[in-house]
């Protein structure tokens, strides 16, 4: 009868074997990038429908006091609701850029808002009180307090509405993510594998999301085996903390962006579980100064609404463009002076005609 010390060399060799089919099979699949495959097509990529020369600044919504971290818009893109260091959540009006709404939370330090986006009712936020509050903004009672979602040990980095008001999905600087039941208060799923932070979670069909940390990888996990078998798949390549997240909308859930601070934008596939095209200048990474505030490199993503194009953040208050089909490295325009100072977050309206930005500088843009 074999050892227990010889049925685990085999057990280590059976593990070592299939790590490497598993990988010759994940290479094979990485046989072209996306550039590649669009000019094998043989045809011209189309012109960009808004020439890189007529984008600009179409308005400035002014009314915060302290830096801008977090906005997001209403389903039918007529709402943006923007978080602020100054302790208020602001609803505006996408169209005139008047104030609807001043919703004053109870913490200063927020870091992330979402809004609901099957009503457009209520919005979350949270940050440094670890803590995601949920107001109602819609309808009788709006601007009361709807719940208040307790259990995570670090600050929370993002929130979303998990496809209903009645679920809620959180990420946190204590490595883990969060399933919630918001008329219960209690917690659903715990997600925890990251190995550090976590920064954004982005949801993917209705029972997948997505997640990026600080230990520099992308998770995709699915709601109803993850919590207790672990991610679906895990992405690395990044070289520093995987700042921006999105999902590109023309392709079903199955490709995505991020940015780093290591000065790259990288689009992934999960189809052949791997990077299929790279953009920027990768940075030389070294240490950070623990009492520096800003550091440098992509601070947020968005696509716009066909996914061809992708709108990156910058720390330096620059906004980038890249085209995800050119097969340039280079950004296909830049708007150099969108902000004065760190561009915290930048979103796509969901009619695709409007990029709104915003900025440690206090103020949102509408650019278009």
């Amino acid at each position: 009868m074999a050892s227990l010390k010889d049925k685990a060399d085999a057990a280590s060799e059976a593990i070592t074997k299939y790590t490497a089919e598993i990988e010759h099979v994940l290479t094979s699949k990485r046989d072209k990038t996306l550039s590649a495959a669009t000019n094998e097509t043989g045809h011209v990529l189309a012109p960009l429908r808004c020439p890189p020369q007529q984008v600009k600044c179409r308005r400035k919504l002014y009314g915060h006091f302290g830096k801008v971290t977090a906005l997001d818009w209403s389903a039918d893109g007529k709402t943006i609701v923007s978080a602020s260091q100054d302790g208020n959540l602001l609803l505006w009006d996408a169209f005139s850029t008047n104030k609807k709404q001043d919703v004053k939370l109870k913490s200063n330090y927020v870091m992330s808002v979402c809004m609901e986006q099957t009503t457009g009712q209520y919005v979350a936020a949270g940050g440094l009180d670890n803590t995601c509050t949920i107001y109602q903004v819609g309808g009788e009672g709006s601007g009361k307090l709807k719940a208040e979602l307790v259990s995570h040990d670090g600050y929370l980095a993002d929130c979303k509405f998990f496809h209903s008001p009645s679920k809620m999905l959180t990420a946190s600087a204590d490595f883990t993510a969060l399933l919630w039941d918001v008329e219960r208060g209690t917690i659903l799923e715990t997600f925890a594998e990251h190995t550090a932070g976590m920064i954004k979670v982005e949801l993917v069909g209705s029972t997948s999301f997505l997640s990026t940390s600080i230990d520099q990888t992308i998770k995709l996990w699915d709601t109803r085996s993850s919590a207790k078998n672990g991610s679906v798949q895990t992405f690395t390549g990044h070289t520093a903390d995987v700042n921006g997240l999105t999902v590109l909308p023309t392709s079903n859930g199955t490709t995505f962006a991020t940015c780093s601070e290591d000065g790259t934008v990288r689009v992934w596939d999960c189809r052949s579980y791997g990077q299929v095209a790279q953009f920027g200048t990768p940075l030389e990474i070294t240490e950070q100064d623990p009492f520096q505030e800003d550091e440098a490199g992509f601070t947020s993503i968005t696509a716009s609404a066909s996914g061809r194009l992708v709108f990156c953040g910058h720390s330096e208050g620059i906004v980038e463009c890249y085209d995800i089909l050119s097969g340039s490295k280079d950004p296909t325009y830049t708007l150099s002076n969108a902000h004065e100072t760190y561009v915290s977050c930048v979103r796509v309206s969901p009619t695709g005609e409007v990029l709104c930005t915003g900025s440690w500088d206090t103020q949102l843009k509408l650019f278009g």
